[in-house]
């Protein structure tokens, strides 16, 4: 269940991303980033979030997904400490690592595509 939740956020957040919706605009400049770079990880989220659902048959390429969501969340939140944005700005990215992680380890211990995964 936590797989279906994480991928309906990216797939808003990507869309939200690729719209330039002012809210995300705002952010970005804030942070001095300058516009292209939302769409450019709006279009990552929205793959991220499609390979999440369906992604089964390739687990490879999921493990991809999930260490891009990784490396996104993780920079979002320095990104806000480190331009001295509000601690409270980087509270929806530390929630999404955080249900990030626990999605991934759900995967890999209980998901079918963990063995496909395991080297022996």
């Amino acid at each position: 269940m936590p797989t279906g939740l994480l991928a309906a956020m990216f797939l808003m957040s990507g869309a939200f991303n690729v719209t330039h919706q002012p809210h995300v605009m705002q952010v970005s400049a804030r942070l001095g980033y300058p516009g292209y770079v939302a769409t450019l990880l709006g279009v990552w989220k929205l793959l991220a979030a499609v390979t999440l659902v369906f992604g089964s048959r390739w687990p490879r390429l999921k493990e991809w997904a999930f260490a891009g969501l990784f490396f996104n969340l993780s920079g979002a939140v320095f990104s806000h400490v480190a331009s001295n944005d509000t601690v409270a700005s980087s509270v929806p990215a530390g929630a999404l690592l955080v249900l990030t992680g626990i999605t991934y380890a759900a995967q890999r211990r209980f998901g079918p595509a963990s063995s496909a995964l395991k080297t022996t």
